[in-house]
């Protein structure tokens, strides 16, 4: 009996590894990369008006799951708001965005809804009566991210993710943190994540190629997302951060 091939399985499977292979092309260091954020706060702290202020560079598309979006776009020009209520919703949305409107930003409002879609949707999908002990975490997070990554790697449009926030527990333990609540790996495939204090100013904490810190001193409260996002990008705000007015510590 012969062994298998490590590379394929049958010959229609290697035909298509082949035009693969052919197809392949390297991507252009010139081409400008496009930006994903994560902003987290508190209800009410502002986060999907900061997501808003996008617009400035062009056409807004809001993806509402909390239904509340409305109120805020009302401010902006060129945002335009689509309510969903479930994660078939979801993906339609996204591939509506992409295929058929202009380039520009997308928001999912919230990203904590995002994953609890995703797991109302793998428990019909898997017939299961209950999430705790037989929930597969790692399916659920592969279709979350699934979302996510049919944006980026569109390459077309900049993506803002908004999130609740929640108290950290290690175990059973709480840490006295409070995090976003949204599945584990998106923070890590945000370029950055935007943290709201609890503080009625506006007072932002930045994550951003592994470093934390305070961001409220190199900040105004008039700036908007995409200025913020330039001055990270051009390192204006990290070279603020490290003033001695501000802390900066590494993220483990």
């Amino acid at each position: 009996m012969s062994k298998p091939n490590p590379f394929y399985r049958n010959d229609k499977e290697r035909q298509e590894l082949t035009a693969q292979r052919d197809a392949f092309k390297f991507s252009d260091p010139n081409e400008t990369p496009k930006f994903v954020a994560l902003i987290a706060g508190k209800e009410g702290s502002g986060k999907t008006h900061l997501a808003c202020s996008m617009s400035e560079l062009g056409p807004v598309y809001l993806i509402d799951t909390e239904y509340r979006a409305q109120i805020v776009t009302r401010k902006f020009k060129n945002v335009k708001f689509a309510l969903v209520r479930n994660f078939t919703e979801m993906i339609v949305a996204i591939k509506h965005i992409i295929k058929y409107q202009p380039v520009g930003t997308i928001i999912i409002d919230s990203g904590s809804d995002l994953q609890t879609f995703a797991e109302i949707e793998y428990l019909d999908r898997t017939k299961m009566e209950k999430v705790y002990p037989t929930f597969n975490w790692a399916d659920v997070w592969a279709m979350c991210n699934a979302i996510i990554d049919e944006i980026r790697f569109s390459k077309k449009f900049n993506l803002i993710v908004t999130s609740r926030v929640k108290e950290e527990y290690i175990g059973d333990k709480p840490t006295g943190q409070i995090v976003p609540r949204i599945y584990q790996t998106l923070p890590y495939k945000a370029d950055v994540v935007l943290q709201f204090g609890n503080a009625k100013e506006r007072k932002l904490a930045i994550t951003k190629n592994g470093f934390t810190g305070d961001l409220s001193p190199a900040i105004q409260r008039t700036d908007t997302l995409a200025s913020i996002i330039k001055r990270l990008s051009d390192g204006t705000v990290a070279g603020e951060i490290g003033k001695p007015t501000t802390t900066l510590r590494r993220v483990s």
